[in-house]
């Protein structure tokens, strides 16, 4: 016997008083929504299900409805279903809590503040244990504006709630209105005077005001009170980092981590506070615990490849990435194995693997992603003809994708194809006319060659226009500002691309420009001052042999 549908359980028990026509256009409606579903036609869905809440009394048809209609982001079907559901249940705390959710994206305050009102009434809790889950609902999807109303009405609701006025005065922080913060929460500690998240607010907000330690104190005395309070402890800590004191929370990370020895949450956020300061031995002690503990083992590890990665570790750091089964991080970590195994010489393993992981998604973007790293990783290894099929069989799949053809363009001139090179680049420019490193990258082509530099400039000083503080293409006009004898505004660009970055290459031009116009002492000194920083850069030297007999 085929299973039911949930949805068509329910509704059978009104199907006796429904005509005909009318059952099969319910169930017509409920069955098409599945199916939509199931097929990832949110909006489909979500549609059909509401059609059906209006026309059965059962609360959990329109439940779906309003659920499908939220993960559609279908604001205003989602206020309509939510109302029809509050209609049908008007005891059920989750379909006020939806009520009040679609009604906060509708921007409908005064529906928003009677659902949020109902939500604390109906719930068999304190309110103290309901109003926090609403504070951060409103935190999260409330601008400032109307955040602030919706948490004032609460506080006049629920004159005892810390959390509300808590909320008030993140709200005021975010405005800058330093005052009203200040009151906000110390109305807040007067209630409570161990909220936690108002204690770490007001020193945040003392330490902005520029206070130091003192503004500190209050979270330190708790902490001393309460030690085992692990969220105070690691918003001490970031605390910390924000304002500056790394030290002293690499220290306080240190003495959290050793009160809570085997909690993976804990360690695994320590962990990440601890890269965020550096301090990366320490880090990779507390995610190669969290591993040990058989918690966030994907996530962990993940971590620790990027630590054995930035050490240049690429064996140690390819075994931990791929101990990256799932999660968030699984293709970041798989394609950087990939590339590692050609950064090491296994070139083999490296294309295997990027073979299977091809495999394992249909997204377009991390498909293009995948074929310009195994492009890359075959150009390290100087495998430009290979780099080239690889790139060429990826715009069969995904035709004139702009990615791939810059890609394809820079192996082709490295190949010495320079119609390829072209044809690819202009292909870009059209599909993207904005395309500034498109227009950078033929325009230099062209300056460098001394060949059509008409056509060059035109192309430079789009791409300058675009991207005036971008060091390379202030380079490339300088450089064809040369070529055409301009001396006096090659030189003027080619400065200001040095001062943005002071790049051999750019130094290599630099100093040609200027002793070709005279100014050899000047020359001189920007080539030696290159030259300290790369004492084996080709052209540098190059550039220096032609002109220092």
């Amino acid at each position: 016997m085929t299973e039911e549908l949930p949805a068509e359980v329910a509704t059978r028990r009104y199907a006796q008083q429904l005509s005909m026509s009318e059952e099969s256009d319910l169930l017509f409606n409920i069955l098409s929504a599945e199916m939509a579903g199931r097929r990832g036609l949110v909006g489909i869905a979500s549609k059909n299900y509401f059609e059906a809440a209006t026309a059965t009394d059962d609360p959990r048809v329109t439940e779906r409805a309003v659920k499908l209609a939220l993960v559609g982001r279908d604001w205003q079907l989602a206020d309509l279903a939510s109302a029809r559901w509050v209609q049908l249940a008007p005891e059920n705390v989750e379909a006020w809590q939806y009520r009040a959710q679609s009604s906060m994206q509708q921007k409908d305050i005064e529906t928003a503040s009677a659902a949020m009102e109902q939500v604390v009434t109906l719930s068999d809790g304190e309110p103290g244990e309901v109003i926090p889950s609403l504070v951060d609902s409103i935190l999260r999807q409330s601008d400032a504006e109307m955040g602030s109303e919706l948490l004032q009405k609460l506080a006049d609701r629920f004159p005892g709630s810390a959390d509300a006025h808590y909320g008030i005065g993140r709200f005021a922080m975010s405005k800058g209105e330093r005052d009203l913060a200040l009151e906000a929460f110390e109305r807040a500690l007067v209630i409570d005077p161990n909220n936690v998240d108002t204690l770490l607010s007001m020193a945040r907000l003392k330490l902005i005001a520029g206070e130091g330690d003192a503004a500190l104190e209050p979270i330190v005395a708790y902490i001393d009170r309460t030690p085992d309070d692990l969220s105070a402890q690691l918003g001490y800590a970031r605390l910390l980092i924000d304002s500056g004191k790394v030290d002293r929370a690499a220290d306080h990370l240190d003495v959290v981590a050793r009160q809570f020895p085997t909690d993976a949450d804990a360690l695994y956020t320590i962990g990440l506070l601890a890269l965020d300061i550096k301090r990366v031995n320490s880090a990779e002690s507390y995610l190669e615990t969290v591993v040990s503990l058989d918690k966030y083992q994907d996530d962990a590890y993940y971590y620790l490849g990027r630590i054995s990665d930035s050490r240049r570790d690429y064996q140690q750091a390819i075994l931990r990435y791929q101990g990256v089964q799932a999660g968030d991080n699984f293709f970041d970590a798989q394609i950087r194995a990939a590339e590692l195994y050609g950064l090491v010489g296994d070139i083999d393993n490296s294309r295997k693997l990027f073979a299977t992981l091809r495999t394992y998604t249909d997204d377009k973007s991390l498909q293009i992603e995948m074929i310009n790293s195994e492009s890359r990783m075959l150009n390290v290894n100087d495998k430009y003809e290979e780099s080239l099929q690889v790139l060429t069989g990826g715009l069969d799949q995904y035709q004139n994708d702009p990615k791939l053809l810059y890609s394809r363009a820079l192996v082709a001139e490295r190949l010495d194809q320079q119609e390829l090179f072209e044809s690819d680049l202009k292909t870009v420019i059209e599909v993207q006319p904005d395309n500034g490193y498109a227009m950078n990258a033929l325009g230099y082509f062209l300056a460098d060659r001394n060949e059509r530099l008409d056509e060059a400039e035109k192309y430079l000083k789009r791409a300058y226009e675009l991207h005036p503080e971008d060091a390379a293409i202030t380079d490339s006009l300088g450089w064809l500002y040369y070529r055409q004898a301009r001396f006096e505004e090659s030189i003027e660009l080619l400065q200001k691309a040095y001062a943005l970055m002071p790049d051999s290459e750019i130094a290599a031009h630099l100093g040609e420009v200027l002793w070709v116009s005279g100014d050899q002492s000047k020359a001189t000194q920007v080539w030696e001052e290159a030259l300290r920083e790369a004492p084996d850069d080709d052209l540098l030297n190059t550039v220096m042999k032609k002109y220092i007999r």
